[in-house]
């Protein structure tokens, strides 16, 4: 069927079909990345990136194409994850701002917007290289308006335009050396295709195109060669993204900021959200930087050092596919205290805290992927009990709440936990303990306060304990210790420390010095917690 106008409802089609490609394809287009780090989940980080922009597309409760491609380029840049679906959100960006205001569009001009879509993901990576999703969309976008200047039908032009993308992809081992060592092509190339694929087999016409080109290109994937098992040699440790609520007049301050405190920087944007994401080995500074122009969002650190070992060496990371009687699900952030909860037995841990706050349906999620006959939930923060108790009552198995609101609290009921009890039992001895354990924090102050008779400046270093403000200062030593004084008592036996991010390991080690001096008495326990904002996380006992 010939397709010469274009129409949110062929969007519609076009990416609903797409994300159904890609989820189908998401392990295999994984097993391409050259290095197993935590943002080389092409395949997953792509399929987030689509269903959330599909989750968007489908609220648009309209059929002009400006409307739906609204949706589209605000769900993207929202849920995308990782570098290539940070890469995808801007390419759909580029493509989507093409047909603002518009009802529908010639199909002519949807493919001279696939040249725009192009553009804007190159401008989006602050060094692009050839030989990746940038290049195969590039070659795409020429295929579109080579195609669209010969023929009317939006399936035939799609299937020259997806040829001309392989043909590319084929030739990405050439222009990048990394791959053809590795004997794979570009992982967010091959997505990208994958789902453009989709969305024409939906749209009608491209079952035998797609598999035609499945055919056509697996003798050449079987033949670059083995890839390699060393580990990569990371000059940047920490895999680091985030949403910045801010005006996007900033976005070239930040660019030029990050160009020189790490690599694979990508940053997207949209009306009023800013998504970046970089590899650096200081992610508490990448994060203060932004702090002066808005709002965190989504914070998401891995160490990616630890990531590629558990790989090399045939350990996971998690581990959560035995069938259990109780499983238990936390809410944590950092990659130290997400493992932490992993090896204390946590089934599923979701990635959420302070500012970042996960939705219910996460917790649904969470709680059916655990392998659990019955689950406990830890939210340990007190605005996610809510959302937890709410997820309870939307899935048929049995679910308790244990209201914990921080994470040491969190990690102290869990010690508690006891497998050869009933789901009740050990909904009440952990929510006893929370009430045996005190927990601080130390961060810094987002907005002018007062502490009493003291003035408390913006970025000012403050200690928090039992949610509200109770020291305040220069250091983040010296905010410590006299929060300890404030929470520590004559019958207190245990003092544990989750350093976060944005602390040295130098001021670790003589902060734990000092401690331990100052309290002989008490046992003193540190973790790297590795958690975004909170330079401390503390918990006496």
């Amino acid at each position: 069927m010939e397709r010469s106008i274009v129409t949110g409802e062929h969007l519609k089609c076009l990416f609903t079909g797409g994300l159904e490609a890609i989820e189908e394809h998401q392990q295999e287009i994984d097993s391409l990345n050259v290095f197993p780090v935590p943002d080389g989940d092409t395949g997953r980080n792509m399929y987030l990136t689509m269903a959330a922009a599909v989750k968007e597309m489908e609220t648009a409760n309209s059929s002009h194409i400006g409307n739906v491609g609204e949706a589209i380029a605000q769900g993207s840049l929202m849920g995308a994850r990782g570098n290539s679906g940070v890469i995808l959100s801007q390419l759909l960006r580029g493509l989507t701002d093409a047909f603002k205001g518009k009802e529908t569009i010639t199909l002519q001009e949807f493919a001279s917007a696939w040249e725009a879509a192009a553009a804007s993901a190159y401008r989006a990576v602050i060094k692009p290289v050839e030989g990746t999703m940038l290049t195969v969309s590039k070659s795409f976008a020429r295929g579109m308006k080579k195609a669209a200047a010969d023929s009317n039908s939006l399936e035939e032009v799609l299937a020259q335009a997806i040829k001309e993308g392989y043909k590319t992809l084929m030739q990405t081992p050439e222009m990048l050396p990394v791959l053809k060592k590795a004997g794979v092509v570009d992982a967010g190339g091959k997505g990208l295709l994958v789902i453009l694929e989709g969305g024409l087999y939906a749209l009608g016409d491209g079952s035998r195109t797609v598999q035609k080109m499945e055919a056509e290109t697996q003798p050449v994937i079987e033949t670059i060669g083995e890839r390699p098992t060393e580990e990569e040699d990371f000059t940047y440790l920490y895999c680091t993204e985030f949403l910045l609520k801010a005006d996007p007049a900033v976005e070239d301050d930040i660019k030029s900021y990050l160009n020189g405190v790490g690599d694979s920087m990508v940053i997207g944007c949209t009306n009023s959200y800013i998504k970046v994401h970089i590899h650096t080995n200081n992610p508490g500074k990448v994060l203060d930087y932004c702090l002066q122009y808005g709002t965190l969002h989504d914070i998401k650190i891995d160490n990616m050092y630890d990531q590629s070992r558990a790989e090399q060496t045939g350990q996971t990371v998690v581990n959560n596919s035995e069938l259990v009687d109780i499983a238990v699900v936390a809410v944590g952030c950092g990659e130290g205290i997400k493992q932490l909860f992993y090896n204390l037995g946590v089934q599923q841990v979701i990635e959420g805290g302070q500012t970042m706050n996960p939705p219910v349906e996460e917790f649904v999620r969470a709680i059916k992927e655990t392998n659990g006959r019955q689950v406990l939930i830890l939210p340990n923060n007190k605005n996610l009990i809510l959302s937890a108790q709410q997820a309870k009552e939307l899935v048929d198995i049995p679910v308790e709440v244990i209201p914990s609101k921080s994470i040491p609290a969190g990690i102290s009921a869990l010690l508690l936990f006891n497998d050869s009890m009933t789901l009740e039992e050990n909904r009440e001895r952990m929510t006893r303990q929370l009430q045996e354990v005190k927990t601080g924090e130390v961060t810094y102050a987002v907005r002018d306060a007062m502490l009493g008779e003291q003035e408390i400046k913006k970025g000012e270093l403050i200690g928090i304990y039992q949610g509200e403000i109770a020291v305040a200062g220069s250091s983040q030593e010296s905010v410590l210790l006299a929060l300890l004084d404030k929470m520590i008592d004559e019958d207190d036996e245990l003092i544990t420390i989750y350093w976060g991010a944005g602390v040295e390991p130098e001021t670790v080690e003589k902060v734990i010095e000092q401690i331990e001096e100052k309290y002989p008495e008490l046992e003193v326990d540190s973790h790297n917690g590795g958690q975004p904002l909170y330079y401390f996380l503390i918990s006496v006992e």
